[in-house]
């Protein structure tokens, strides 16, 4: 066997790198030392940025024609904002029409005053000009005519008061009508999605048609039940998004712990200064299921198994690999624990 040592101060764990020349093949090993470390045992879970206040549009009912879409999906909106039409009948003529004759018979019943009062007067004056010789029988004449007179303005008075009690109630009625055909957004934020081919289509009962987004605010959200006890309350954890105006490095913490159920939310706590996350931007949540701290350990690739028992290869005084049995503790995602079989400052060949 031939051995060549060679100098190497990439890593801590390639300190040598040795040449085993057999017969069959001829592969670089390095020796790792067993060093004292932290082993961690982590779990990457992905995680979508979601935005926690958004509007689903429906419809109370069915069967009415979309008459118009006012917005487009990627517009802003503000609360109030007309979103779609639904087919008016001609509400808003009617509407018009009846505003007009409310109008016009209250100002008729203000009118009515100063007609009674000329009527009255022209009605006394025939009584007192037209008469030579007034007697009983005028008086009662007069007085009768004068009752006609103040009995006919109550009728007209109130007939219009009876006709703008019922247009007003039936302006009421349409308008609400009207109000109920238009679908107006509850939020300031963006159009997220809306429906194919829309505007024309026939309205159905509680179908979602279209959804709006809050931008003031979001958090990330998973659907990773099982790994719920990892997480605790304002314990943050880390991060990662690798992609888009995004990316970098943040540090989130649980939200709302006590509603979680099929999904869990977390809130960022830091990140990078940036532009803002994009709905559906997705990360790399990176949780720790177990450790061990200050436990000898080695790199993963530097422990083998043979019939479900872990072992090492160590070079003996004459430099041949000799396989020794380990007992191995946590197994983490860079080293494993050793716990005996290998001592602290040993070393072990590493492929």
């Amino acid at each position: 066997m031939i051995l060549s040592f060679f100098g190497c101060a990439k890593q801590e764990e390639e300190e040598n790198l040795v040449v085993i020349d057999n017969s069959e093949d001829n592969t670089l090993y390095g020796l790792v030392t067993a060093n004292r470390d932290d082993v961690i045992l982590s779990q990457k879970l992905t995680v979508t940025y979601m935005q926690i206040n958004e509007q689903e549009v429906s419809f109370k009912s069915g069967g009415k024609k979309i008459s118009k879409v006012y917005v487009e999906e990627g517009d802003a909106v503000k609360a109030g904002d007309p979103l779609i039409m639904l087919s008016s009948d001609n509400l808003q003529e009617r509407i018009d029409e009846l505003e007009y004759r409310i109008s016009k018979n209250e100002l008729e019943l203000k009118h009515l005053d100063t007609a009674e009062a000329f009527d009255l007067q022209d009605a006394y004056n025939n009584f007192v000009y037209n008469t030579r010789e007034i007697e009983e029988e005028d008086i009662e004449k007069y007085e009768k005519n004068k009752a006609s007179i103040g009995q006919g303005y109550r009728y007209k008075r109130e007939d219009l008061n009876d006709e703008i009690e019922f247009d007003k109630k039936q302006l009421n009625k349409i308008k609400n009508e009207l109000n109920g055909s238009v679908i107006r957004s509850t939020l300031s934020g963006t159009v997220h999605h809306i429906k194919d081919d829309l505007e024309g289509s026939t309205s159905k009962k509680d179908e979602v048609v279209m959804t709006l987004v809050d931008d003031a605010s979001g958090l990330f959200e998973m659907e990773e039940p099982d790994f719920v006890s990892y997480f605790h309350e304002g314990e943050s954890v880390p991060m990662s998004i690798v992609y888009g105006t995004a990316s970098g490095e943040y540090e989130l913490i649980p939200h709302a712990m006590g509603s979680w159920g099929e999904k869990q939310q977390f809130e960022v706590l830091s990140g990078p200064d940036n532009d803002g996350i994009d709905i559906g931007t997705t990360g790399t949540v990176t949780v720790v299921l177990d450790r061990k701290d200050d436990v000898i350990s080695l790199p993963l690739g530097a422990v083998y198994h043979a019939d479900g028992k872990p072992y090492v290869y160590m070079l003996d005084e004459n430099n041949f690999r000799q396989m020794v049995y380990v007992e191995t503790g946590l197994e983490g995602d860079e080293k494993i624990e050793i716990i005996s079989g290998v001592g602290e400052g040993e070393q072990v060949v590493y492929k």
